[in-house]
């Protein structure tokens, strides 16, 4: 671990002295706005107590009480000053692609190059995957469909990771009787090959920025090892099919093979640029502890050039930092007890929210996955009220913990490089005809857009004050599933406790 990692103050914590989860600050700024009255029915009243026995439904939206704030903002917030600066770019993360889902298919698939793969499997009978299982080769078609359908040109496509599906590791041999390393890679070449070759052929010459995942590697789930046959293998195919610059490719090939990192410029004439950085060595799970020294190098070292050159830069990795909150959901109802479970570990917590308000001034956007759920990240200082940084968190294209498909559609400043509007669009698969649909867009739900950390702020505060803001959010988190009931009366403050996290400083 790197000196500055160790120096950086004990992980991001909640003040747990104060009802519910709610931070000191956060409670008083609620009391003071009058919100908290508002909020108490969701948090602690009316039989919808995080003690109650059953998982009561949040109120109902609308309308709202009278003096509830359902507030709007400033249109300006979300809608573009012209319309050359207005951009469009998709986000998709957590496919999980399964070429396992037909096990008949998978001798052939073997066999065969990548590029026989969609004639292979285009002949399976199969519908979309059901809850519980992975992206079968049906949804991984509908969605990309979708997505081209209604979104045909994008600036951009950005893919925050896992590629691969669970257990891709042990299935292979079990399935194909190759126990052989050289077996196995290839097969995951081919696999990444084909999902790299499907994605592009819908949106030929627009590039596709990806992460790595946590299941994307050669060594096992978590496991990624530094310079792993999986980066050898991937990196020459994801120059090739996701990077349209040439330009690009010789920077991304010197940095990608060696951790998984790399920083490209974004296109269009806002100077921005992109710095992937992979934070699978950040978990608790990943044996190669003093990787993560390197990529937190690399991660500063773009940071300080970018701020030197006045460039502006998005971020992307697969894990956000902050509370699990799905797991200390679920630990509360179960054991009555909010913790604080961070899904990387204490000190590369606190490293990456210092990384955020250290250079809060050069970093615009963030995004992550990992989550499987339509979630963010508010990063403030310890000592400020407002959040100096945003992460947006993807859901996932895999069903496989009960959500259903989703995919975003962003709206952004060209110039600027600030995110203005998004719309998730998801899949039912509980319906007895699945199809397509918009789940919500945020400036509707919300009443506002993302571009400034005041308008993140409202959004934020809105979800307790506004019942039909809370209810929206907890209809999206999961993407409508009627699989699940996540976010409902009792487990609702540990989710939006979750949403904001206080940095100290670095």
């Amino acid at each position: 671990m790197t000196k500055n990692a160790k120096q950086t103050p004990k992980a991001l914590r909640r003040n747990d002295d104060t009802p519910h989860g709610l931070d000191r600050r956060s409670f008083l700024r609620l009391a003071l706005s009058g919100a908290a009255a508002l909020a108490a029915p969701l948090l602690c009243g009316d039989g919808l107590s995080f003690g109650a026995e059953s998982q009561a439904s949040l109120p109902t939206a609308s309308p709202p009480p009278p003096g509830a704030e359902c507030s709007d903002g400033d249109p300006a917030s979300y809608t573009a000053a012209t319309a050359q600066r207005g951009g469009t770019f998709l986000l998709f993360s957590d496919v999980h692609f399964d070429p396992f889902a037909d096990p008949a298919k998978t001798a052939a698939l073997a066999a065969a190059p990548a590029s026989a793969w969609r004639a292979i499997l285009a002949d399976s009978a199969a519908a979309s995957s059901p809850y519980g299982q992975d992206s079968n080769d049906a949804l991984f078609q509908s969605f990309l469909d979708d997505m081209a359908r209604r979104a045909p040109g994008p600036d951009f496509l950005l893919f925050p990771g896992d590629l691969l599906c669970h257990d891709f590791w042990t299935t292979y041999p079990r399935l194909t009787g190759d126990a052989t390393p050289e077996g196995l890679l290839a097969f995951i070449a081919k696999t990444a090959e084909y999902f790299l070759a499907e994605v592009t052929r819908r949106f030929p010459g627009t590039p596709l920025y990806i992460a790595l995942g946590n299941n994307d590697s050669f060594e096992g789930d978590y496991r990624i090892a530094p310079k792993s046959p999986y980066l050898t293998a991937t990196a020459p195919l994801i120059a090739r099919l996701a990077l349209t610059d040439q330009e690009a490719r010789t920077p991304f090939l010197d940095t990608y093979p060696q951790y998984g990192c790399y920083a490209l410029p974004l296109p269009g004439p806002g100077g921005g640029r992109l710095v992937v950085f992979n934070n699978i060595f950040w978990t608790k799970r990943n044996p190669h502890k003093d990787a993560g020294g390197q990529v937190l190098d690399f991660l500063e070292r773009e940071l300080r050039q970018a701020e030197r050159r006045g460039e502006k830069v998005w971020l992307m990795a697969h894990v956000p930092p902050g509370d699990n909150s799905k797991a200390s959901a679920a630990a509360y109802v179960k054991k009555g007890r909010d913790g604080f479970d961070p899904m990387l570990t204490e000190d590369w917590n606190t490293a990456l929210a210092g990384v955020f308000v250290k250079y809060a001034a050069t970093i615009k956007a963030g995004f992550a996955g990992h989550v499987h759920r339509d979630e963010f990240r508010l990063i403030r200082p310890k000592t400020d009220e407002m959040p100096v940084a945003a992460m947006r968190l993807g859901p996932s294209i895999s069903p496989v913990t009960g959500n259903n498909p989703g995919y975003q559609v962003y709206s952004y400043d060209r110039e600027s490089l600030e995110l203005l509007d998004m719309s998730t669009h998801y899949l039912d698969i509980g319906a007895a005809a699945p199809a397509w649909a918009t789940e919500y867009r945020y400036s509707q739900a919300y009443g506002r857009g993302l571009r400034s950390a005041r308008d993140w702020q409202e959004m934020y505060q809105g979800l307790v004050a506004c019942p039909a803001r809370g209810q929206a959010f907890a209809e999206g988190f999961d993407l409508r599933s009627t699989h699940i009931n996540e976010v409902n009366g009792r487990t609702f403050g540990i989710f939006w406790d979750a949403l904001s996290l206080n940095a100290g400083a670095s």
